[in-house]
């Protein structure tokens, strides 16, 4: 039990970033998240936050936390503000949880915007389209299997899947 409070203790001091707040579940969860869409979907965090899972009540962008904003809304671009940020560009990952941090997948509307899906803990996918409620389901209301398979709307550009290291990445 030590070395999990120990290491509760270093993600703590890594990330003691300007607005942060950890989700409820890091203190006991070293993968992904659980998918708790009553925390989420309440006024004052809803329309702010978004798939890294960070409270930041700023709705963060690509690039803003390590002044690299995306020069367009290109999956090259927004890719590269992600990983500016410190989030990991995992291509391989096929839809696998990683063994620290949890996976979350980039797709695009080529020129007009951008989108995250974030895996859960069950193995199922979520999305918060723009500052709308958390949702399980796609477009078309399947449940999320696969981001690359789901009902992504106009959103037909699937970029990558990345992983989101606790107390590492630069959100704002």
């Amino acid at each position: 039990m030590r070395d999990e409070a120990d290491r509760f203790q270093d993600l703590r001091n890594r990330s003691l970033r300007p607005h942060y707040v950890p989700p409820p579940w890091v203190s006991h969860s070293g993968g992904a998240p659980p998918y708790e869409s009553g925390w989420w979907n309440v006024p004052v965090r809803q329309p702010y936050n978004n798939a890294t899972n960070y409270r930041t009540d700023t709705f963060a962008q690509p690039g803003r936390g390590s002044d690299a904003e995306p020069g367009s809304l290109s999956g090259a671009d927004v890719l590269a503000a992600a990983v500016a940020d410190e989030l990991v560009d995992s291509p391989n990952a096929d839809n696998s949880h990683p063994e620290e941090g949890h996976l979350v997948a980039l797709v695009v509307d080529p020129g007009r915007d951008f989108h995250w899906y974030r895996k859960g803990r069950d193995g199922a996918w979520s999305h918060k389209p723009g500052s709308t409620a958390v949702s399980n389901v796609d477009n078309a209301g399947a449940a999320i299997g696969d981001p690359r398979t789901a009902d992504r709307g106009p959103y037909t550009e699937f970029c990558t899947f990345m992983i989101v290291m606790y107390g590492h990445i630069k959100i704002s």
